[in-house]
């Protein structure tokens, strides 16, 4: 081969095959009449790296704690932070699936899970213990907005750089026909703007290498990956691995590690109370973080309402009923994934307690009808609750509301008025009643409080889908005092105290505590008997388990009797 720099412009590919004695390999020269043309093909450059030092990693089936070191999470695309994985079972599920059904039978992967499941850094923990003495792994966190993070791992070393769609593919062909080739795409979506970077990885996975193995996961940011063609499935052998969210023992036992607990509480702040319990502490934080354990271990309380009370408001019929889970990732947020009925199945539910509550008072009808379609299958009494809460306030918001006993007759009725959430005391009007939410969550205390000053009448509100739970009265002297030192005090002439429970649970149903005797005697109530003075009612479900519309004459909703005012 001639160096460009040492051809003369006058010269011919005659001279040049002559020069390099290539004539004889051609069999002949080009005449003088022939036109010459010289192709100079550039050299192709190669990608720079950041490099740094890898010590191994190993999974252990039984572990219940994993570190990601800081050092592995730096320009990955996930929190560049030091973190220690609590091994929940979902952990466990998503290693063996990527061991077992990716690594070794050479399915296409794909894991699946709300926002919030751990399934990014349950994916990075795998990538980290893979052999690399046969694998090379790369990590491609993709982002819309962003540059892609691209983490390779080969042998003891960890290179890092940014890529874009352009440098795909030269990633893709790394040119080490020694080893075989992971790759692990995170933050995947449906989204228009990752396309090609499917179509390409796919591709990819599916040229046949004689010796080499090629392995494709993609770690998605949705709960499902849309429509996908039986024929594209059958071609790539496509298996799914669909994550649960957490559940609230998890998070018990995940912060019973004084490590985890430690480095996360600055995030578990709802209580308000730095000396509670870590028990309290973290129940307190779960009503708004629910399944996410991103929001319940990265965001503050603050910021989580504010999340989640943005992706409520950009709720709309279109979104709940056409795309579910697979909306945008503001709306992709309100949901969560647990376990079913049957312990095997996956139920999709509204994501916490807070989110629920919050839809019950923003949301139109068609939306609950929408959720109470597309949650349910849950054993799970914690998730009923929320459901119970969003179907009660947006009961009372809308429609008057019945009381039942446990044979189906009704007891009383709440009238439709208008809700406010405050933790205070808000304006009471005096012709008319109003229903006040309060902002702040407590587990002992009330949900709702009903306030007609006119007729000098309180009605506070417990809603629970428990067969028990605990009356703590300080709870609700807690507002009853600073009402009666307000400016809007009057004196009570009723109040009442009401459990709302499921009808299933109804005849069953016990107070199981009671604390703070005798704070409400400047009410009427007698002291120690107070249990006595709590009325409980049960809701019945309706046989089809939906709602009808408002304005028909009557309708029932997970029991609650409702109808149009």
């Amino acid at each position: 081969m001639t160096d460009v720099e040492q051809l003369e412009a006058t010269w011919e590919i005659k001279d040049v095959l002559a020069v390099n004695n290539m004539t004889e390999r051609f069999g002949c020269a080009p005449t003088s009449r022939q036109i010459h043309v010289l192709v100079v093909v550039p050299r192709k450059s190669e990608l720079g790296w950041q490099s740094a030092r890898l010590r191994p990693h190993i999974y252990d089936p039984g572990a219940k704690y994993f570190l990601l070191e800081k050092e592995v999470m730096d320009d990955s695309g996930l929190p560049p932070s030091r973190l220690m994985l609590y091994c929940r079972p979902m952990f466990h599920k998503q290693i063996e699936f990527m061991l077992k059904n990716v690594l070794e039978e050479g399915h296409l992967g794909w894991i699946l899970g709300s926002p919030g499941t751990g399934k990014s850094a349950t994916a990075m923990a795998f990538a980290l213990t893979v052999d690399r003495r046969a694998w090379v792994v790369t990590w491609i966190h993709v982002d819309k907005y962003l540059g892609w993070r691209c983490v390779r791992l080969v042998g003891d070393e960890r290179k890092t750089r940014v890529i874009d769609i352009t440098e795909l593919k030269q990633v893709l062909e790394f040119g080490d026909d020694t080893k075989h080739h992971l790759v692990l795409v995170d933050d995947w979506t449906a989204a228009d703007s990752f396309t090609d970077l499917t179509v390409m990885c796919t591709e990819w996975f599916l040229q046949k290498d004689i010796v080499m193995k090629r392995r494709l996961a993609f770690i998605c940011s949705v709960a499902d990956r849309g429509k996908i063609s039986d024929n594209l499935e059958l071609m790539t052998r496509a298996m799914e691995c669909k994550l649960w969210s957490w559940t609230l023992d998890e998070y018990l036992e995940a912060t019973s590690n004084d490590d985890i607990f430690n480095n996360v509480f600055p995030y578990l702040d709802a209580s308000g109370l730095s000396s509670a319990d870590r028990s309290t502490i973290v129940q307190t934080k779960y009503h708004y973080a629910g399944g996410s354990c991103r929001y319940m271990f990265c965001f503050s309380t603050a910021r989580v309402m504010e999340k989640l009370s943005h992706a409520v408001d950009s709720l709309d019929v279109a979104s709940v009923a056409i795309t579910g889970p697979r909306s945008s990732l503001s709306l992709n947020c309100v949901f969560a994934m647990f376990k079913g009925t049957s312990g095997v199945s996956t139920v999709l539910h509204v994501v916490s307690g807070y989110a629920a509550a919050t839809i019950g008072i923003r949301c139109s009808p068609e939306i609950i009808k929408r959720f109470m379609n597309t949650n349910q299958g849950s054993s799970n009494p914690v998730l009923n609750g929320w459901m119970l809460e969003m179907i009660f306030f947006s009961s009372i918001r809308e429609g008057s509301l019945d009381m039942v006993d446990a044979a189906g007759n009704k007891t009383g009725n709440w009238m439709k008025g208008t809700l406010v959430v405050s933790d205070g005391v808000p304006s009471l009007p005096a012709d008319r009643h109003i229903w006040i939410k309060p902002e702040k969550w407590n587990k002992g205390g009330y949900d709702a409080i009903m306030v007609d000053k006119g007729k000098r009448q309180v009605q506070m509100v417990q809603v629970t889908s428990s067969h028990t739970h605990a009356f703590h009265i300080n709870y609700f002297n807690s507002w009853l005092k600073p009402l009666s030192e307000s400016r809007e005090s009057f004196k009570i002439q009723a109040l009442d105290i009401i459990f709302v429970v499921e009808s299933g649970k109804l005849k069953d149903f016990v107070i199981s505590t009671v604390t703070g005797q005798g704070k409400l005697k400047s009410f009427g109530w007698e002291p120690f008997k107070e249990k006595d003075r709590v009325k409980v009612v049960g809701i019945r479900r309706r046989e089809d388990g939906t709602l009808s519309q408002m304005g028909a004459n009557a309708f029932q909703l997970h029991g609650i009797t409702m109808r149009s005012c």
